[in-house]
């Protein structure tokens, strides 16, 4: 008798509690589900895409005179809007402030352009990649450009980045040593500037900004110019990390602009094509 009254006791005590996390999960997911949703539905109602950028040719090209935007991302967007039928506005950020203005609501997502790190992993949530793009370097023409990144430490090279560039975070990674030349703001042909005033050895970005930058600048030369695949790493865009419902939209909206070939045509209007994969469709066997 004690022995069937401790089974049933037991019974019923597993049975409130089951009920009792079932009703926690179905309020953590309504909550969650809340939270998914009001982004893009803010956005919708309001009829307004709110988008951060950072200018830089050609994923975002700013006219100086006008400061209308083109390029390869807002062609992209120009896309998403046409379809949902809303108006674009653009918020011009930094690469060191670009996820506190999300954080901030300043925008609702952020194109970047952006390589996907840890550290930035933390405070945003990445889209899959856009493109990929490696670093390389400049220096004078009259240095003899270091052979690899330790010979720039050998040498006692002083080294101009970017604050939260790519290489600004390699440097101080992998070779705490170096001394560093770091320039803020969104300028990202800066750190190539500072070896051109002499501020500098030699100055570290992108391969693409590079190549654009020492074909206007005669007195500079290349560095590592067979390995722009340094520190290659991918872009993406980034929304809020609760953002869950404006993720997956964005997931969804670049898998199709990349599948249905619309990215690669807006692509072929420009000089410089970013590095990007779509997978080949083949007839199931």
């Amino acid at each position: 008798m004690f022995t069937q009254k401790v089974l049933i006791f037991s019974l019923g005590f597993f049975v409130s509690l089951t009920l009792l996390m079932g009703c926690n999960k179905k309020v953590d997911t309504d909550t969650a589900s809340a939270t998914q949703i009001s982004a893009l539905e803010n956005m919708i109602q309001r009829g307004e895409i709110r988008v951060g950028y950072v200018a830089w040719n050609p994923a975002v090209i700013k006219d100086a005179t006008t400061g209308e935007l083109s390029g390869i991302y807002p062609d992209m967007i120009q896309n998403i809007a046409d379809v949902l039928k809303l108006k674009v506005s653009w918020h011009q950020t930094t690469l060191a402030n670009f996820a506190a203005g999300l954080q901030s609501q300043q925008y609702d997502f952020s194109v970047g352009p952006t390589f996907i790190t840890i550290p930035r992993s933390i405070p945003v949530a990445f889209t899959q990649p856009v493109a990929y793009v490696g670093n390389s370097a400049v220096v004078k023409t009259g240095l003899v450009p270091p052979r690899t990144v330790k010979e720039i430490e050998t040498r006692k090279l002083k080294v101009a980045v970017l604050q939260g560039q790519a290489m600004d975070e390699f440097f101080k990674r992998r070779y705490p040593n170096i001394e560093l030349l770091i320039l803020a703001g969104s300028d990202l042909t800066a750190p190539l500037a500072a070896v051109s005033s002499n501020q500098a050895d030699i100055g570290f970005m992108n391969s693409v900004t590079v190549n654009r930058y020492t074909n206007e600048h005669p007195e500079l030369g290349i560095a590592f110019a067979e390995d722009s695949q340094l520190e290659l790493l991918p872009l993406a865009w980034a929304t809020r990390q609760n953002d869950l419902h404006l993720h997956r939209f964005l997931e969804s909206t670049l898998t199709y602009l990349k599948m249905t070939g619309r990215l690669e045509e807006i692509q072929k209007k420009y000089k410089i094509q970013l590095l990007y994969d779509t997978p080949r469709l083949h007839t199931a066997k």
